[in-house]
């Protein structure tokens, strides 16, 4: 080989290899991740709207109008880049979006005082003994994997406590550690009102840094002191673990270990958003059925307390909210793969076992439950035996534009009694065919109905009030703060100078259910009466019963594509 060609081919090498390093420095730079958050930089911009979603909602919103009347163009935008956000969502997997939704929290509040906490394994094994004994052989099939060990292999319990500055100046009992190393023992504070805030996210995302503004804003309100958990998470740790979690935290308050003071169930009132307000549900009747020590209340923003999906505003409200239409879907990854759960232990053996026919006819419909444990009523509250009845006090919050909403409205009739005034056959609906056995019946007769208040927010859509300041929001999280001191012993309400809100006046406890509609500007009125009528001849509960019993959940899916299509048909021809 000449000189010329021997120099030609080093060249080449050369060349080829400065391409191969520039390759594989781009690789390492997409791969890169972010030092703080263990997050790749590719996948922080997944939250950032395309452009074309906000320039046609722009359009839309002054060439059609809103989806809802009292929209304004801030708020519409807001639903659309949600929306938008969570069909983007589906291409990515379910480990992507926890990792989003779980590494970073909002910050604490200058005028909060902070303080993080592990909860004890012990207080697991407590609630996973109570748990066990609610559970026979025929749930423990329908749950279909063995819980009880999942301890083992999960992370701690982790817990925030957090309370306003200005109370812990004001409290006796821990003025003395104000200001030196050891604060942090101050907290939780003896003789206080306790929000356990319980945080959405379809039991598969969030964390409770997200919620540190509401729990801030609601512990200021109400004068209040804020503990809240990162319960586990599904499809990883599917139901039951996530009501574990939560009873173990509440038997932390009520019996913590030696050195720090208890908490009056009276001054507890738990609360949650969506799947959180599905899970206060499911922590009140598993106390209840326990035999536990109750709260003094609970409220709910939007509570998810029907998995199935039977009810009619699931379909009817598609076009005014921002959850999904068929349900969330991610890229396939280890995170559903449901074989690597503990393998359920035999239990036909000491039980004869009823083959649940529901859910039969279509792959599984939610990461947090198989479809024959949907109806069972730690997962679905509505399908409760007892009706929900029993309960302390509840406050139920809910959009009538969300897709939930209906069954916000169906939990608080049937929890209190009010059903009972449109000759309606509960039993009919809350058995359905889920080959889940009544364990306690002998009970119904004792127990009481629940004392209800039920607020429905015109045009708002699922939990509106972590989405933007506006009056409705403002006005529904005074209300939640003024139901804490409602429903809890402490000193009553002290309205602040100059505030002569009605709406933060403390409201005198009726028995039964109040129901109040709250207008856009944040009016109150009192619509019980509007809202009883349209149920009275009967026809309507009837129906929801009919779907609430359905066993087909392909029929459910098939109602809710066939509304998505018209949409669309809609949209199509009017150029939206």
């Amino acid at each position: 080989m000449t000189t010329v060609k021997k120099i030609h081919h080093r060249l080449l090498r050369t060349e080829r290899n400065k391409i191969s390093l520039q390759k594989s420095q781009v690789a390492a730079h997409a791969k890169k991740k972010d030092p703080t958050t263990g997050i790749p930089p590719k996948l922080w911009g997944h939250l950032i709207p395309p452009m074309p979603v906000v320039t046609s909602t722009i359009y839309r919103h002054y060439a059609k109008g809103p989806p809802a009347k009292s929209w304004s163009l801030t708020f519409d935008l807001a639903i659309a880049i949600i929306s938008d956000l969570l069909k983007r969502s589906s291409s990515k997997t379910v480990e992507d979006l926890q990792r989003l939704s779980t590494i970073k929290g909002t910050p604490v509040p200058s005028d909060m005082k902070r303080r993080k906490v592990i909860v004890p394994n012990d207080y697991r094994v407590r609630a996973g003994n109570h748990l066990g004994c609610l559970f026979n052989a025929q749930d423990e099939h329908v749950i279909g994997w063995d819980w009880k060990n999942d301890k083992k292999r999960a992370k701690e319990l982790k817990g925030e406590w957090m309370t306003p500055k200005k109370a812990i100046k004001n409290d006796d009992h821990g003025t003395s550690n104000v200001g030196n190393n050891n604060n942090k023992s101050v907290l939780p504070l003896k003789n206080k009102r306790t929000i356990f805030y319980l945080h959405g996210g379809a039991y598969y995302l969030g964390s409770y840094g997200l919620y540190r503004n509401l729990s801030a804003r609601l512990a200021k309100l109400s004068d209040a002191q804020v503990f809240a958990i990162n319960y586990r998470l599904a499809p990883q740790h599917p139901f039951p673990v996530a009501v574990e979690d939560a009873l173990a935290a509440y038997l932390y308050m009520v019996d913590p270990p030696e050195g720090i003071e208890p908490i009056d169930p009276e001054s507890i009132v738990v609360a949650g958003d969506s799947a959180g307000g599905g899970l206060t549900f499911s922590l009140l009747l598993a106390l209840r059925d326990a035999g536990l020590p109750l709260p003094g209340g609970a409220m709910t923003l939007s509570p998810w307390v029907d998995l199935t999906h039977s009810l009619e505003s699931i379909v009817t409200n598609i076009s005014t909210d921002y959850l999904p239409s068929t349900g969330f879907k991610h890229a396939p990854s280890e995170a559903q793969d449901y074989t690597l759960l503990p393998p359920l232990k035999n239990t036909s053996a000491h039980e004869n076992i009823i083959e649940s026919s529901f859910g039969n006819d279509m792959d599984r419909f939610q990461f947090y439950a198989d479809n024959k444990a949907l109806k069972h009523p730690l997962v679905s509250p509505v399908f409760d035996k007892k009706n929900l009845q029993g309960l302390p006090k509840l406050l139920i919050q809910t959009g009538t534009a969300e897709r939930l909403h209906d069954e916000a409205i169906y939990a608080a009739l049937l929890a209190s009694d009010t059903c009972s005034s449109f000759t309606c056959n509960t039993k009919k609906q809350v058995r359905g065919d889920d080959g889940i056995k009544d364990h306690n019946d002998e009970q119904q007769q004792s127990l009481k109905p629940t004392n209800v208040r039920l607020e429905m927010y015109v045009d708002q859509p699922h939990v509106f009030q972590i989405i933007l300041p506006t009056r409705a929001s403002t006005t529904a999280i005074k209300r939640l703060a003024n139901f804490v001191r409602d429903a809890t012993p402490e000193s009553p309400l002290v309205t602040k100078e100059g505030d002569d809100d009605n709406n933060n006046k403390k409201e005198t406890t009726q028995q039964g259910i109040q129901i109040h509609t709250v207008s856009p500007r944040g009016d109150v009125t009192d619509t019980k009466q509007k809202l009883l009528s349209s149920f009275q001849d009967g026809t309507k509960w009837d129906d929801w019963q009919e779907r609430l019993a359905r066993n087909s959940l392909s029929e459910r899916l098939k109602l809710v594509e066939a509304a998505v299509n018209q949409l669309k048909t809609h949209h199509q021809q009017h150029g939206v």
